[in-house]
């Protein structure tokens, strides 16, 4: 974790942001996400502030997010209680001045709902990117989807349904049923929807605040104003991790080392793309991509955008029946082994190819490992 004064700066912002979205949800019509539902039927049957709610409940989703994952206690995990407090202070001073629009013409009620789902994807992917601690909520809920092996957005998924579950329980307990728990479309919403749009949002906050490296390789004698920009050809690429090793696929055909990958079908996504490819070419099925750089080729008559993404396998299972190579891959004589990291990075560095382009294609995955790991 690396204090620096831009990430602070932003961490701070999200904080203000995921205060106002809360502030804005509850003053609609719409009911309530789940987890502020939560917090609602126990900030009217004690009462309490939020700041002192949040704060609360704080120390129990922290304490179970480490028993989750089966960690040690640390002093950084009470950090995430002062955050908590912060944020609800921020709603207890932002719902004594943000209009209430819950009695007012419902599109009005859809710009509220609407900027508060933008403002907590935006707020979230801020936290992740900063590398400091989440708010006590999505470190349980970033706990279960390390636990179960899924996304961010799937385990804030699994953490909306049990907060509404945990929403009716604190209603029947204080006998506190007002506005049937605070749930509403707005939970419902942000069930089915928020983890995607988290997920979504994910890659332009990236690109953004620069979390992406960009690297450019230009072909001998190119300048920028040569740059093909009408022919522009995507490819997705794999960098697969296992037990300190990448899995480096050898063209024995052609001579040359590179990553498992390929180029992007029409209609398809960069993400789709790769698990495809990796697919037809290892058998392995992969999981959790996570794009890290982008190395830029350009040749005169195309331009080649490759994006490399630090992804893990599903399991150590390879479907043989579902290697679908292409004519072209079957003679070139694919040959996949698993290659310590260093080795690796120096096989791509100093392994003298006797193709055509092979030195190229190796040192454009030499680039693309070393601004991802």
């Amino acid at each position: 974790m690396k204090f620096t004064t831009k990430k602070i700066l932003l961490y701070i912002l999200a904080m203000v942001l995921l205060g106002t979205a809360v502030t804005l949800i509850q003053s609609t019509l719409m009911g309530m996400s789940a987890w502020d539902a939560l917090h609602r039927n126990f900030y009217e049957g004690i009462p309490l502030q939020y700041k002192y709610v949040n704060a609360a409940s704080a120390v129990l989703f922290v304490g179970l997010a480490y028993i989750i994952e089966w960690k040690k206690p640390k002093w950084i995990m009470f950090f995430p209680i002062l955050i908590s407090f912060f944020i609800g202070a921020i709603i207890d001073l932002e719902l004594t001045f943000v209009p209430d629009v819950s009695n007012g013409a419902i599109y009005i009620n859809i710009i509220y709902l609407a900027i508060a789902t933008l403002s907590i994807a935006v707020a979230l992917n801020i936290i992740i990117y900063s590398g400091f601690p989440l708010p006590a909520i999505d470190q349980l809920c970033t706990a279960m989807a390390k636990r179960f092996h899924l996304t961010f957005g799937q385990g804030k998924f699994l953490g909306e349904v049990l907060a509404a579950l945990g929403a009716v329980v604190a209603g029947e307990l204080f006998g506190f049923r007002g506005e049937i728990y605070y749930l509403g479309f707005t939970t419902i919403y942000f069930i089915l929807f928020l983890g995607f749009i988290i997920d979504f949002v994910r890659y332009p906050m990236f690109r953004l605040l620069g979390a992406i490296s960009k690297v450019e390789m230009y072909a001998d004698d190119m300048l920028k104003e040569d740059i093909n920009k009408k022919n522009v050809r995507k490819t997705s690429r794999a960098i697969i991790v296992k037990d300190g090793k990448i899995l480096l696929q050898f063209v024995k055909g052609h001579d040359l080392f590179m990553l498992p990958g390929g180029g992007k079908e029409k209609f398809e996504t960069l993400q789709h793309c790769l698990k495809r490819e990796v697919l037809e070419e290892t058998g392995y099925l992969i999981k959790k991509l996570e794009e890290k750089t982008i190395v830029m080729e350009y040749f005169p008559d195309a331009t080649y955008e490759n994006h490399f993404y630090l992804v893990k396998l599903k399991s150590d299972k390879i479907y043989k029946n579902r290697i679908k190579q292409t004519e072209e891959e079957i003679k070139a004589k694919l040959e996949h082994e698993w290659v310590d990291i260093k080795e690796a990075i120096t096989i791509l560095d100093e392994h003298d190819s006797t193709h055509e382009h092979g030195n190229h294609i190796q040192n454009r995955e030499f680039l693309g490992i070393i601004n991802s790991l």
